[in-house]
């Protein structure tokens, strides 16, 4: 469902929220899935690598469950859920063989390994846009509580240094510095849904059934 990226929309801070509690789990599943399976690729040829290998699927595919909630809750993204697991064979060689087998546990293996070059960068451009753009908008508010710095002249100046000798000190820079702000708190849902439409994709595509 397409929603408004307006500032005030509840979509909007939603989108935000995702896209900073989003970065723990991506690269929690991503550590323990891609080391896992490096470990028990390594440790077949003694056949305890199979198990090892199975768990790391899992675990993936756990991630990908969990993706999927945040992304239902947060982003509005119903998505369907991953063909369960096959059994191929009875007993414990059949389960293991069937975890292996699975295009599903893959898939989530390949969200991970591109969720975990997405989510950084998702990260660090809504925390800039949004605490940059407040942060130059209420300038005003706790400009007074910043310490006195001294220009090239001498004199003192108790604001932001742009550069130097010139410093957000009066009325009429501080209204310029929230304007730059609001255009940046304008700008940013639009820059957030931008990330957070080609994870919608790559959900849907690796992640749903």
């Amino acid at each position: 469902m397409r929603r408004s990226a307006g500032v005030f929309s509840p979509a909007t801070w939603a989108e935000a929220l995702y896209a900073v509690v989003d970065l723990a789990p991506a690269i929690t599943f991503f550590v323990l899935s891609v080391t896992m399976i490096a470990l028990g690729v390594s440790l077949t040829v003694i056949y305890v690598g199979v198990p090892i290998l199975a768990l790391a699927l899992l675990i993936a595919r756990a991630g990908g469950h969990l993706q999927r909630v945040l992304a239902a809750a947060l982003l509005d993204l119903p998505s369907v859920r991953p063909v369960p697991i096959r059994r191929r064979r009875p007993g414990p060689i059949g389960a293991l063989t069937s975890i292996l087998r699975d295009p599903g546990c893959w898939r989530a293996v390949t969200y991970h390994c591109i969720k975990i070059l997405l989510a950084p960068v998702t990260f660090a451009f809504a925390v800039a846009f949004y605490s940059a753009g407040l942060g130059a908008i209420t300038n005003g508010l706790w400009q007074r509580y910043l310490p006195y710095q001294s220009a090239a002249d001498g004199s003192l100046h108790r604001g932001m240094q742009w550069w130097p000798n010139y410093f957000v000190d009066t009325w009429p820079r501080m209204l310029l510095l929230a304007v730059a702000g609001a255009l940046l708190l304008a700008a940013a849902p639009r820059v957030v849904r931008f990330f957070t439409t080609i994870d919608r994709m790559l959900i849907t595509t690796l992640l749903s059934g």
